[in-house]
């Protein structure tokens, strides 16, 4: 899940504002010219105001998301840790939680997705995984546990924690 005011954040708010400061700008360079003064304006309006409530918005999103999302747990396994997770499921990137109990590792979509449902993956059936940082190694968040079935690709808030306990509880992974 996104923290208010995180490395995320940040790059959620920057990124948008940037995109949307440069757009609108061609926007009014084509319909009515280029103007200095609209490039600030937008630069403004976007960059430092648009930007920053944009990201805002998504991280109350993904807050409140995160607490609709219930999974419940099998029986016979104790709940170590849920964390925030999108799970990529083809090219979709489903959003949700993903559930750590001491037996199985759990997705649990939200409902503001194509793809629902949940994926449980038993840790013993873990073989091994591969990290990746995004956006020019300033994201360090994405995961792919390797099974003997197929890989999972997730984008994890926590992954590195996520890693430790997974190799405590399947020692095959350190």
């Amino acid at each position: 899940m996104i923290k208010m005011f995180s490395k995320q954040f940040w790059v959620i708010s920057l990124g948008w504002g940037i995109l949307m400061a440069i757009v609108m700008t061609l926007f009014y360079t084509i319909t009515e010219g280029f103007s200095v003064t609209w490039l600030l304006i937008n630069s403004i309006a976007y960059v430092m105001i648009g930007g920053p409530l944009f990201a805002i918005g998504m991280t109350l999103f993904a807050q409140y998301a995160f607490k609709k999302v219930t999974i419940a747990i099998p029986e016979n396994e104790i709940l170590i840790k849920e964390y925030g997770a999108n799970l990529y499921r083809g090219k979709e990137g489903v959003g949700g939680k993903i559930a750590l109990t001491n037996k199985s590792v759990i997705f649990k979509s939200h409902q503001v997705n194509i793809q629902t449902g949940e994926t449980l993956i038993p840790i013993q059936d873990i073989s091994g995984f591969k990290i990746n940082n995004r956006i020019f190694n300033f994201l360090n968040n994405e995961l792919i546990l390797i099974t003997t079935e197929k890989d999972y690709r997730f984008i994890i808030q926590g992954r590195d924690e996520l890693m430790e306990e997974l190799k405590r509880l399947n020692s095959s992974l350190l």
